[in-house]
Parts: structure tokens; sequence; C-alpha cells
């Protein structure tokens, strides 16, 4: 068996701390194998859509075995299905739907380390929780989440 890239340990780490954000609602990584979006009840659920986004590498030092600068963005997506969202019975208010998505902010703060055999990913700055936007089937709120790691 071979040693994981620096790439593979990024991802890793990173994946490992989305599993344990918001456990209730599935999370779907938009990089992943196809799947049915959830159900319940024969109707669509909510559920977190998951974008890892690796940047552009940066070299600060001039060894060659020195670590280099790996920042990127975790992008979470909380997609409540349109059909459910307002302030009827059975509805969820959108300002309830954005302290969902806060939630999720929350659970990657400020200088949180994120390890992975031995790579340390870190949130470079409280994430932002974006305005909401329709699309035909889901009200969907972003979480922009920075990270970097020298490897």
């Amino acid at each position: 068996m071979t040693t994981p890239t620096i790439e593979t340990k990024i991802s890793q780490a990173i994946q490992a701390r989305v599993a344990t954000c918001l456990p209730a609602y599935p999370k779907i990584w938009t990089d992943g194998e196809p799947v049915s979006l959830p159900t319940a009840g024969g109707q669509p659920a909510s559920y977190i859509e998951c974008h890892h986004e690796p940047n552009r590498t940066v070299r600060h030092f001039i060894g060659s075995d020195d670590p280099h600068e790996r920042p990127g963005l975790l992008l979470l997506t909380l997609c409540w299905p349109i059909t459910k969202v307002g302030a009827g019975s059975g509805k969820t208010h959108k300002d309830a739907i954005r302290e969902i998505a806060g939630q999720a902010a929350a659970h990657f703060p400020a200088d949180l380390p994120m390890d992975f055999e031995g790579v340390r990913v870190r949130v470079t700055a409280a994430p932002s929780v974006l305005g909401s936007y329709r699309d035909d089937a889901y009200l969907r709120t972003q979480v922009r989440i920075t990270y970097t790691c020298f490897a």
C-alpha cells in the first residue's frame, strides 16, 4: 500500500470534519458518485451539498523539500426544498434556515485544525454565510470556509 499524497490527506482531513457537521442532514459531495437526492415521505428532503476546491499552491521557501502553502475553499450549501419554505404549518421560515447554515459555519471556527496522517489543515478565517438563492426545487444557502495547509 502506498502512502497517500498530500492532496489526499488534505481532502480526508476536510471530509472527516464535514461528516460531523449537522449530522441530521445527509452530505452529498459534488465530486462523488451520482446519488439520488434525499427524500422524506416521498417528498424532497433537506441536505448539504459539499464542494472542496483546492487553490493554487504557493511556494514561500527556497529549499526543494521545504513546505508549500496549499490554500483552498470548502463550500457547504444547505439545500432546503422550496415547498417546505415559508411561515405556514409544516414549513420552515427562511430565517430559521439561515440559522441552520450559521450552525454549519460555527462547526468550522477560525484556526480550527483538521488533521489526517501528519498533515494539518487549518481554517483561516470565520466562515461566511452567504445570502440564499432559489433554483427550481431548493432554497440554497451557502457557507464558505477558507483553509490553508503547509506541507
